[in-house]
């Protein structure tokens, strides 16, 4: 959408789409990204799904959508705790609910992308000696521990196996 060659397109598409009773996704972390000739689709939005946010997001947003008061203070009362939990807003014209996803410890080892976080898993994998599955798996485990609960014990069938098999 950054793209101002694509941003009209993206409109024809989203304008037939709802005729047809289908619904444009996209997600973003940064609206700066749309052009300002993406105004007419983003004032078409049923559904905002808002992850927690800075203050001038919020004020982003309100640029699109009629935020009241409340709107914005719940938006703003989302809260993230790295490693554990992340919450978010859901907006349309039935709802207005705040909600927090706790991704399971392996999805959120495999996802992490901070520079901090992929040294981790290479330290990890020079001291074990284990690839960057390995290195994942064993951030899952620790992140498990640290939630109180017991790791996941996954295990992969050897080479040897896997010819057995065949």
């Amino acid at each position: 959408t950054k793209n101002p060659l694509l941003a009209p397109y993206i409109m024809k598409i989203t304008k037939m789409w709802r005729k047809l009773g289908a619904w444009f996704w996209l997600a973003t972390q940064n609206m700066d990204d749309f052009p300002p000739s993406t105004a007419p689709m983003l004032n078409m939005i049923e559904w905002w799904i808002c992850l927690n946010m800075p203050p001038d997001e919020v004020e982003k947003i309100s640029r699109f959508r009629e935020l009241t008061p409340a709107q914005k203070g719940l938006m703003l009362s989302a809260r993230k705790e790295s490693g554990k939990y992340t919450e978010g807003v859901v907006l349309s014209k039935s709802m207005e609910v705040l909600f927090r996803a706790v991704p399971p410890s392996l999805y959120l080892a495999l996802a992490m992308t901070e520079p901090e976080e992929k040294k981790q898993r290479y330290d990890l994998m020079q001291s074990m000696g284990v690839d960057e599955l390995g290195a994942a798996l064993e951030v899952a485990a620790d992140l498990d521990r640290k939630r109180g609960i017991d790791p996941l014990n996954i295990t992969f069938p050897t080479p040897r196996a896997l010819e057995n098999l065949a």
